[in-house]
């Protein structure tokens, strides 16, 4: 009976905190179907809207856009997304069949103003105003996600692709059977906030990018280079602002690649490997110029991690003390009119008795130091033995001057005690 009992007060507390906490079905409004794949298993072909090239298949429940060795695939979405405030878009994607360097990768569009011939790079387009994401193995950290800008202006090119990276992190995605999710957010309200998570944890997030509103295409290409390796893609999702999963702290960030550096002891000829990070001097005289790059990467990763959380938990821990402080200065001020409004006789009565020790002891003070003038005053007429009389009375002053402290110490804690009485019995 007690176990039954016990399982029914669980169940009513359960139903009682779903009940108080409703489901939030925000994220689900914000979802725009029209640009996105939620449903790629039960799928009999791809939706007409998207625009399927090279050797892109559907298959069991998945796109593989590189399904054979040395090929290249790419999906693109027929209509320009019309991006205004705020953006998220969600990818989940494998790779399998292949771990070890490779000329290939797969690149994630965000971009307008390319040509739809233009299969350059990694068979997306080389010339383009927007963000690429783009995931390989080719780079000098080894396998790796890396986001590159481009204005437009002029192509970039596959050689010069990493030297162009303003962000990237560590990513094992090769031959791995879990599907990894990336989440692109831009929020132009929140300060042109730019953040890329990879299943739930932190690549980069910066502020200095700005994506001005327009028109833009949104794709997926792919290229295995000489490899077998598949590339495939799960689901894509793509919703009209910023979703619940984008605020998630930066608690748990992405790996960073780490410089090692080769130093030998000129005189035993020993070697060893010493970890080099970005702000190392690479000469022992460094210029001005050197100086103000080393600065700009200092300020590139606080912004890359960003503060803005825990700043917005402070104005509200700051807004919190405000609230108790109103809240203490009104429980104060009813007291006060509490008191105020007790009968004056009897609160005059009730301070003249806290006041009796006071009195007591100015009184007692007094006759010390009439006995004291007394004594000064009989020494001086008689002139005799007056040195001794003077030594006495020096002495009973050091003796007096502790006594009279102690005692007004302990008569003001005795009137503070009192007070705190009275008020209590008033209350």
């Amino acid at each position: 009976m007690k176990l039954a009992g016990l399982f029914i007060l669980q169940v009513f507390a359960l139903v009682k905190l779903v009940c108080s906490h409703p489901i939030d079905n925000t994220d689900e409004i914000k979802l725009n179907k029209d640009f996105s794949l939620t449903n790629v298993l039960n799928m009999k072909k791809i939706p007409d809207v998207w625009d399927v090239q090279g050797s892109s298949v559907l298959e069991e429940g998945r796109i593989i856009l590189t399904p054979k060795e040395s090929t290249k695939g790419s999906l693109w979405h027929k209509t320009s997304y019309p991006l205004g405030d705020s953006f998220t878009i969600e990818w989940t994607f494998r790779s399998v069949n292949h771990v070890g360097k490779s000329e290939g990768g797969l690149s994630f569009w965000f971009i307008t103003g390319a040509q739809k011939d233009d299969q350059a790079l990694f068979n997306g387009p080389s010339t383009y105003d927007g963000l690429q994401l783009l995931v390989d193995n080719n780079g000098p950290v080894s396998p790796s996600i890396r986001a590159i800008l481009n204005d437009g202006s002029k192509p970039v090119p596959k050689a010069d692709l990493y030297d162009k990276t303003f962000a990237y992190c560590l990513m094992g995605y090769q031959d791995s059977s879990v599907p990894s999710t990336l989440r692109l957010t831009y929020d132009r309200n929140d300060n042109n906030l730019l953040k890329l998570q990879v299943d739930n944890r932190v690549c980069f997030q910066t502020r200095k990018v700005q994506i001005p509103k327009g028109n833009y295409r949104i794709g997926v290409t792919a290229d295995n280079g000489n490899t077998p390796e598949h590339f495939e893609l799960f689901k894509m999702k793509t919703f009209d602002g910023v979703i619940e999963d984008s605020y998630i702290p930066n608690v748990n960030s992405m790996p960073q690649p780490k410089m090692i550096t080769k130093v030998i002891d000129k005189d035993t000829g020993a070697e060893k490997l010493v970890e080099k990070t970005a702000f190392d001097a690479e000469t022992e005289k460094i210029s001005n110029y050197e100086i103000y790059r080393k600065l700009d990467r200092v300020e590139g990763k606080v912004l890359a991690n960003d503060i803005h959380e825990l700043e917005t938990q402070i104005v509200a821990l700051m807004k919190g003390q405000e609230d108790i402080l109103k809240q203490v200065g009104h429980l104060t001020q009813a007291l006060s009119n509490r008191l105020q409004s007790q009968d004056g006789e009897s609160k005059t009565q009730v301070d003249m008795e806290s006041f009796n020790d006071f009195i007591g002891l100015n009184e007692k003070l007094e006759v010390l130091l009439e006995e004291s003038q007394k004594l000064r005053e009989a020494s001086k007429r008689t002139g005799q033995s007056g040195t001794h009389i003077d030594e006495i009375v020096r002495k009973l002053t050091i003796w007096i001057i502790p006594l009279i402290f102690i005692m007004s110490v302990m008569a003001y804690y005795t009137f503070r005690i009192r007070q705190e009485i009275i008020k209590t019995k008033l209350l």
